[in-house]
């Protein structure tokens, strides 16, 4: 079987991530073929030596000249490369999908941002309508138009269906649940030590669009502020440096003595040295497919505070430490309750935490591979 995996439009950690454990489930069938389309940055250049050596898997990589450009690649060009490569199926990694190409075709939804209504009332009310235009109703109409023609589209969680039918109908859609977030029982961590007696540390973990309104940065700066001024004994780890943040006027240049700014975190193991005792993880996400960093937090047994939004039951449970969007104080009031526990409570959310992400995610589908059959075998094409 010949693959064509369209991957443009990829760039950020969390879409590496998820990428580069697909590839290694492609590699469980060396009798396929895998033509991975990408555009050039720094993170796909590293991914690409990885597995650059491996004769099933073959790269093609392009500049990105923008999404008119993309559209026209991913159309045009793929309609020829199809037809010469007698290719079964087209993986469509980041959304999009061909319009005129007569073979199977799946669409995986990594990203709400052009999907969750409650964003529109965020630029709305800060006056950001030619902003909205530009960053959610363009690549909304785009995107959606696209899903009205998909057939088979893959989600990460159940939530993101729930949020897709705010806009297109999901009655004739076959939706497939995938894991994206491997989880060996053996690599779960025990719960962190939790003394709130000693210093905190609050991570807060977030890729190169954290400027964007759906990151929500200001909740997590103007909370910190608002407990510096208390008194409260803390560091703070943010994986941005100081320049990206100074750029963007979100950040507040009081915080910048307990601040250790990390930049991008290019690796697991660099990244699990962050979870360690008395670390809290902060997320101020208005939406998420997934958030990996919240999930990799909590395997490896630190303490999460999410948004109090319908993603975070549906993918961290209902144990998970939750706060009120764009609601400083109750951030505030979260995390000084949170001191009141004593690292027995700690230890239980995090184990009830857990358990509900492995239940949860070993109830998907494990591999890609499982789901390009099933729409093969079961004849759900998508022309």
């Amino acid at each position: 079987m010949k693959i064509l995996v369209n991957a443009f439009g990829i760039s950020s950690a969390g879409g590496i991530t998820v990428l580069k454990k697909t590839i290694y489930e492609f590699l469980e069938n060396q009798e396929n073929q895998y033509y991975i389309f990408i555009f050039s940055n720094q993170n796909i250049l590293n991914l690409v030596k990885e597995f650059n050596d491996i004769e099933n898997i073959h790269f093609k990589i392009y500049n990105d000249y923008g999404i008119l450009f993309r559209l026209l690649r991913e159309n045009l060009s793929f309609l020829s490369f199809v037809i010469r490569n007698h290719i079964s199926l087209i993986y469509n990694f980041t959304g999009t999908r061909q319009l005129l190409i007569g073979v199977p075709t799946i669409v995986k939804i990594q990203n709400l941002l052009f999907f969750t209504k409650k964003l529109d009332s965020i630029y709305f009310d800060n006056n950001k309508r030619i902003l909205w235009f530009k960053q959610i109703w363009l690549k909304r109409f785009i995107f959606g138009f696209m899903l009205r023609w998909s057939k088979n589209l893959e989600i990460q969680s159940i939530h993101v269906k729930e949020e897709l039918s705010n806009f297109i109908n999901v009655d004739n859609k076959n939706f497939f649940i995938k894991n994206d977030f491997f989880i060996v029982q053996s690599h779960v961590s025990e719960p962190k030590q939790y003394d709130f007696n000693k210093k905190i540390t609050f991570l807060y973990v977030v890729g190169p669009h954290f400027s964007f309104p759906h990151k929500n940065i200001g909740d997590f700066v103007k909370t910190m502020v608002m407990l510096f001024n208390s008194g409260l004994n803390f560091n703070i780890n943010i994986t941005l440096t100081y320049e990206e943040l100074k750029r963007s006027g979100l950040w507040d240049d009081k915080l910048n003595k307990m601040t250790s700014f990390l930049g991008y975190i290019d690796s697991n193991k660099r990244m699990k040295t962050l979870f360690r005792n008395n670390v809290i993880l902060i997320s101020t996400s208005v939406t998420e497919t997934l958030g990996l960093h919240v999930m990799e937090a909590t395997i490896n047994g630190v303490l999460c505070i999410v948004p109090n939004e319908s993603y975070s039951e549906k993918v961290y449970g209902n144990s998970v430490l939750t706060y009120n969007l764009f609601d400083c104080e109750n951030l505030m009031e979260t995390i000084i309750q949170l001191k009141s526990y004593n690292n027995s409570v700690c230890h239980g959310l995090i184990l009830d935490n857990q358990r509900y992400i492995c239940h949860n995610e070993n109830g998907k589908y494990s591999n890609s591979l499982s789901i390009f059959n099933d729409v093969l075998k079961k004849g759900k094409i998508d022309v």
